[in-house]
């Protein structure tokens, strides 16, 4: 008898075939005599659309049906040939009266123990068959985890030992339908326009909106500090009077003191310097990672995970949809010999730390911290941005496991004018340790020699300045707040959040979405356009303006708190605390309840496409949307359509509407050719055909 594995994907499928070795390959799957290995092409299931449940054709969307909840979720099959195929390849490996046994692979993690299982329960439900299920959950791709966890599920890992874990990922998958199908229709329905809905993206939108509102509503307040200009050792150095800040009203009190000051003796009152031992950031979990990326390569969230989740399935990086900074503790031995591995390799003093600061399983939901593992790449064989992700992953890891202490000594100087004081920080790395390769010290600033008693030559002024207007919104910010949706977002003020009370919010569910899913929804809210890269910043778009207008008319709320509320239900369930059939009921009511009250409000009818321009040939409108510049009149049949990616460059709107106006742009850096090749060129409009022009 033979056991049968269904892998999530195909190449999940493979490093499971290359670690048993020696099997058959057949048609969507391979066997020897202990093991089928075959694959899923991930989500092969999903729910039925409402049309399904009245077993009618595709209809018009219309209020009478909104809501919409049914007596029991069905799911179906993703209408595609190879998906069917692939599928009635899996069903008669699930009833072949050789296969014994059913193991579960979707990926570790709560969507893979859905897709897999749904795939199960589904064949067994049509078949009225019954076999035994278990679960292989690796947290890496390396032949070692493989087959450790392959020997242990002889004797561990049935499925009803995830099961909790399964009614999570149902319940999410329940509710997110329940909320998105509902509220997208009835959004659209009463604007007229398609206003995509769901649990997690609307607090995304509303948070850009927020702090977009927050800009433009931002009035400076001017206030006044006596600044002072330090003249030593051929260095000039700024600085201000310690806590000495005027209002608007105070500026003939901050010239008084000026005058009081102006020729007084400034004199070093204190010189402290103290040594002290900097200890490295912690481990990575998914967004933390994400955001040093972000912040120190310009590297997207969505890029981030797609190369970490490449260097995962080829085995060089442990699990990484991971909401934890922290190591299992019976984690030490693997750790140990990847430390070995890691020295060896690159030639660094590391060894293993039995610090609770590294190892702590209570800070585990799921998956540990994003670590190397014991298969070290070849440099040469990974993509610029793969090396830069698994060299940030690796170098963390030598920081915190580095043998050599790192010291900087930190110098405090005071310096006295009359009752004034003026004080100055800056460091200086005694011992560079772990900074050689992680050089993460906020403050830089180097001091020149400073002697107690001693004089100096201080130049003081009055500074007129403005209250400084909130910064846009970054991915790293709406990753952050995602995260910790009710604390401070600014990225330095999250460092110093207290650990414990962290963990105890991400264990219970104060949080939105999942670490998995918060980069692919940032994506959505920006191919709605809801939101719209300006500049390496956020800012909500005209259509997710409107989408926040609407929802507020409508009093749809989808707020933070509602959505934290849903997450620490998940939570609930995972934990059997709930049934997923309670919390569905109570999704129900709420919708019943919000499209009561609003039933009778009035949307404007909104047209959602952004005017850039008019139109050279036929004087309609040039609108823009998802992929592409067009005239409003096409249906007339005016074809002028400007691509927004020509030749792997991205146009900018100034450069399109000059592209429209003036029949020509100027030269374009950084297209590129078919072969590969990069070359910069003009483009020019004639008539609706953009060509390259390269006589600039």
């Amino acid at each position: 008898m033979a056991k049968l594995i269904i892998a999530e994907k195909p190449s999940l499928a493979m490093n499971i075939v290359k670690s048993i070795g020696n099997m058959k390959k057949n048609d969507g799957y391979f066997e020897n005599a202990e093991y089928i290995v075959t694959f899923a092409f991930g989500h092969l299931l999903k729910l039925y659309d409402v049309d399904d449940y009245f077993d009618r054709a595709k209809t018009y969307w219309n209020l009478e049906e909104i809501p919409f909840v049914p007596e029991n979720f069905k799911f179906k099959l993703t209408d595609d040939i190879g998906i069917k195929k692939q599928y009635k390849i899996i069903k008669s490996l699930v009833k072949s009266p050789n296969v014994d046994e059913i193991i579960n692979c979707g990926d570790a993690d709560r969507e893979g123990e859905v897709i897999v299982n749904n795939i199960i329960y589904k064949i067994f439900n049509e078949e009225k068959i019954e076999k035994k299920i278990k679960r292989l959950w690796l947290p890496e791709q390396t032949e070692q985890t493989i087959l450790k966890e392959l020997k242990e599920l002889k004797e561990l890992k049935d499925i009803e030992l995830t099961k909790n874990l399964y009614n999570e990922g149902l319940a999410r998958t329940y509710i997110d339908w329940l909320y998105g199908i509902n509220l997208t229709r009835y959004t659209t329905l009463k604007a007229g326009s398609l206003f995509p809905v769901g649990r997690v993206l609307i607090p995304v939108v509303r948070f850009v909106y927020d702090r977009d509102k927050l800009i433009e509503n931002f009035k400076p307040e001017t206030f006044y500090e006596i600044a002072a200009l330090i003249k030593k050792e051929n260095l000039k150095i700024k600085a201000k009077l310690k806590d000495r800040k005027f209002s608007s009203d105070e500026s003939e009190k901050a010239t008084s003191l000026l005058n009081i000051l102006k020729n007084k003796k400034a004199l070093v009152s204190k010189v402290e310097k103290k040594e002290i031992k900097k200890q490295p950031k912690k481990l990575f979990s998914l967004d933390t990672l994400q955001n040093k990326l972000f912040k120190e390569e310009k590297i997207s969230l969505n890029d981030t995970l797609k190369n970490l989740q490449a260097l995962y399935e080829k085995g060089y990086v442990s699990y990484p949809r991971t909401n934890s900074e922290y190591l299992a503790e019976n984690e030490k031995d693997k750790v140990k010999t990847i430390i070995e591995i890691i020295r060896e390799k690159f030639n660094v003093n590391i060894r293993l730390k039995e610090s609770t600061k590294i190892f702590d399983s209570s800070k585990i939901e799921g998956h540990s911290a994003v670590i190397p593992t014991l298969r070290v790449p070849n440099e040469s064989t990974l993509s610029e941005n793969e090396l830069k992700v698994y060299n940030t992953v690796k170098n963390r890891l030598i920081s915190n496991f580095l043998s050599e202490e790192t010291i900087i000594e930190e110098t405090c100087v005071l310096i006295k004018i009359e009752n004034e004081t003026i004080e100055l920080k800056g460091n200086v790395i005694v011992k560079e340790g772990f900074l050689k390769y992680e050089n993460d010290m906020d403050n830089k600033n180097t001091l020149p020699e400073f002697i107690e008693g001693e004089e100096l030559n201080c130049v003081f002024a009055v500074d007129k300045k403005e209250t400084q207007k909130p910064k846009k919104v970054t991915e790293a910010d709406l990753n952050s707040f995602l995260k910790h949706p009710f604390k401070k977002q600014e990225i330095n003020e999250l460092e110093n959040i207290n650990d414990d009370d962290e963990y105890k919010d991400i264990l219970s569910g104060v949080e939105i979405g999942t670490v998995a899913t918060r980069a692919n929804i940032i994506e959505n809210a920006k191919r709605f356009d809801y939101i719209k890269i300006n500049k390496n910043s956020l800012i909500c778009d005209l259509k997710g303006i409107k989408l926040i207008e609407i929802l507020d008319k409508l009093n749809i709320n989808m707020s933070k708190e509602k959505t934290v509320e849903v997450g620490k239900e998940l939570k609930q369930i995972y934990k059997n605390e709930k049934k997923i059939e309670d919390v569905v009921c109570k999704v129900k009511n709420e919708l019943f309840e919000v499209i009561n009250k609003s039933s009778n409000v009035v949307i404007e009818k909104i047209n959602t496409k952004n005017i850039i321009c008019k139109c050279p040939i036929c004087g309609g409108d040039i609108v823009e949307n998802a992929k592409a510049y067009g005239c409003n009149q096409w249906k007339e049949g005016c074809k002028l359509t400007i691509w927004k990616t020509i030749a792997g460059k991205k146009l900018t709107e100034k450069q399109a509407i000059q592209l429209i106006e003036k029949g020509k742009t100027s030269k374009i850096k950084g297209f590129k050719s078919k072969a590969g090749k990069k070359f910069d060129a003009s483009l020019k409009l004639e008539i609706t055909q953009v060509k390259f022009d390269f006589n600039n």
